[in-house]
């Protein structure tokens, strides 16, 4: 049973069904979310993916401070961010 908004409902539950013809992405990008995306484009990216990486080594491996659970929680969102936008230029 479609409905106006050009989706269908579940018989059983009501619950809204995408369907062919639904838009599949009807959020836009912000303009930082935009200007990041340009940022990582797929020239510079295996370069920024490198800059991070080596960063992270720097820090875990040529430092004599130890690190404590800000450090390592903040050192894991960058490796985090290097394999998300590695993802990104994969596709």
């Amino acid at each position: 049973m479609r409905n106006t908004e050009g989706y269908k409902s579940c018989p059983h539950c009501n619950a809204r069904l995408a369907t062919e013809d639904t838009p599949q992405n009807t959020q836009t990008l912000s303009p930082a979310q935009h200007e990041l995306l340009q940022y990582l484009d797929a020239l510079d990216g295996p370069d920024r993916v490198e800059a991070l990486k080596w960063m992270h080594d720097v820090v875990i491996y040529d430092s004599n401070e130890p690190l404590h659970g800000a450090e390592k929680n903040a050192l894991y969102q960058v490796k985090v961010l290097w394999q998300l936008i590695e993802e990104t230029l994969k596709e």
